[in-house]
């Protein structure tokens, strides 16, 4: 990835606060909205509850697609809207490490209304690592990539 789509891509996750997370269930597919943050290297961060279908999912089917797009920000009539879908493999990060901690402060610095949810023994925490995306912007400027 050029650095200058790098640059656009990062504009895009940092200023949303969710996305849709797709995950593959035992015979259809599963989309929620979660709260998401992103790293440095654009891995993608989720918490959920161990016993959420969509943790089942990831357990089991862990490639996965994320949507992110800036629709408030953006013409709906003319679909002049940033937006990515990235696709990825997920991966459990192992609760109480030096990930688990890294992780739990970069989300609750973009996302501290998801602060209450640490409090819970069952929560669990999802790195999506991507393989691939598609970038749409709201200029036209579009790209594709895979890592």
């Amino acid at each position: 990835m050029e650095p200058e789509q790098k640059e656009r891509l990062a504009a895009l996750l940092a200023g949303e606060k969710v996305a849709v997370l797709v995950t593959q269930g035992k015979q259809w597919p599963t989309a929620t909205m979660q709260a998401f943050a992103e790293t440095p290297e654009l891995d993608l961060i989720f918490i959920m509850n161990d016993n959420s279908e969509k943790l089942q999912n990831l357990l089991k089917h862990p490639y996965v697609t994320v949507y992110v797009d800036a629709r408030e920000r953006g013409k709906i009539e003319t679909f002049e809207i940033s937006r990515v879908l990235i696709q990825g493999v997920a991966s459990e990060v192992a609760r109480g490490g030096p990930e688990w901690e890294a992780f739990k402060t970069v989300l609750l610095n973009k996302c501290p209304f998801e602060a209450p949810f640490f409090k819970y023994p069952t929560l669990k925490m999802m790195r999506v690592r991507p393989s691939r995306l598609s970038y749409a912007g709201a200029d036209r400027v579009n790209f594709r990539t895979e890592f």
